[in-house]
């Protein structure tokens, strides 16, 4: 499961020239698809349950989490509430790249 959700779609590699672009609509999809590997992969590795394959209650859950990225939620957020700007996107980038260094660090290869 950690194999199939650690990868990023190839839509990923073009998420600044969306952002140039302003080609929000296909930029939220790529955002969220990203988003919800690194959600899966989180419940992963804290061998949690997902409550609703839609992650309602997401606050509630994400809070519950042990292993999971510093201010998580926080840095989340403000990624979606606003104009999305480069500094933005570079957060979720950070973001991906500690939930990697967590499943690595939890299964090593």
């Amino acid at each position: 499961m950690i194999k199939e959700y650690k990868e990023v779609t190839n839509s990923w590699h073009s998420r600044y020239g969306l952002l140039a672009r302003n080609d929000w609509y296909m930029l939220q999809q790529v955002l969220f698809s990203v988003e919800k590997n690194i959600l899966i992969l989180l419940f992963v590795l804290n061998k949690e349950f997902i409550q609703h394959p839609g992650f309602k209650w997401l606050r509630k859950s994400v809070n519950a989490l042990k292993v999971k990225p510093s201010n998580f939620l926080e840095r989340s957020e403000k990624i979606h509430i606003g104009q999305l700007t480069m500094k933005d996107l570079q957060e979720l980038e950070k973001i991906l790249v500690e939930t990697y260094r967590l499943v690595e660090r939890a299964y090593p290869e």
